[in-house]
């Protein structure tokens, strides 16, 4: 948590960094973008009501700008670019996904506002059972095997689309027989994706964690499963831990 914003913001973007490495001025544009971010949470404080819902609900609204003024480049630079997501089309729906803790809060607090109890209890159930090969320190080994549909997919559409994960936003594909073959190779096959367009989630992620660490609290993004079940099982002592500094179950 000593890291200054520069390392956090360094460390979180250098995957993403070797593909524009013959463009210097987009790694800055990266960097300015997910500082940008970060300095834009400044009026959200951990003390106010709600606190990771509205951090939540920043990054979708960043998020959601960032990648749509993207998409519009891609799509004006390349004609040829189209996007072959549709409307039921799940094939990645089965896929491990990551996401903040901010995000899995928000879905919790979607889920006991708008679920039955019995629903509610059902999903509680369905989330521990897809983590239940989770084992601390093995996130890697956690993530390369994982392949099961997502507890939250009901008839090839998803449930809690509204407070759907950055990241489920942000998988995009142009190419709907790459994504048949990855899913019926349980995703040992890579579908093609734009670089330009995937690191948006990035600069959102980054932003916000660099934000948080000023607060001692761990902003790093996890496995979707391990943490969510975390926090629907144990909400109130889950969020006190996390805002104390503590990592939720699966976070990097």
């Amino acid at each position: 948590m000593k890291n200054s914003l520069d390392e956090i913001i360094d460390s979180g973007l250098a995957h993403a960094f070797p593909f524009f490495e013959d463009h210097p001025e987009m790694i800055k544009l990266l960097r300015d973008m997910s500082m940008a971010v970060c300095a834009d949470c400044a009026s959200i404080t951990p003390e106010m009501p709600q606190f990771p819902v509205l951090l939540a609900e920043k990054a979708f609204a960043l998020f959601g700008a960032n990648f749509s003024a993207m998409l519009g480049q891609v799509e004006s630079l390349d004609p040829e670019f189209k996007v072959a997501c549709s409307d039921g089309c799940s094939y990645c729906c089965s896929s491990h996904i990551t996401l903040t803790p901010q995000e899995a809060f928000r879905i919790a607090l979607h889920l006991a506002a708008n679920c039955s109890e019995d629903e509610f209890v059902r999903l509680t159930e369905e989330c521990m059972a897809a983590a239940g090969d989770f084992v601390p320190g093995q996130l890697k080994e956690f993530a390369q095997n994982y392949f099961q549909p997502c507890p939250f997919l009901k008839d090839n559409r998803c449930s809690i689309y509204e407070v759907r994960p950055i990241l489920c936003r942000n998988w995009i594909s142009t190419d709907l027989e790459a994504c048949k073959k990855s899913f019926n190779m349980k995703n040992k096959v890579t579908v093609p994706q734009n670089a330009l367009i995937m690191v948006q989630k990035d600069l959102v992620f980054t932003g916000q964690q660099a934000y948080l660490a000023g607060f001692s609290i761990e902003g790093g993004i996890g496995s979707f499963m391990p943490m969510i079940a975390q926090i629907l099982t144990d909400f109130e002592s889950t969020y006190t831990k996390w805002l104390l500094g503590e990592k939720l179950n699966g976070q990097m």
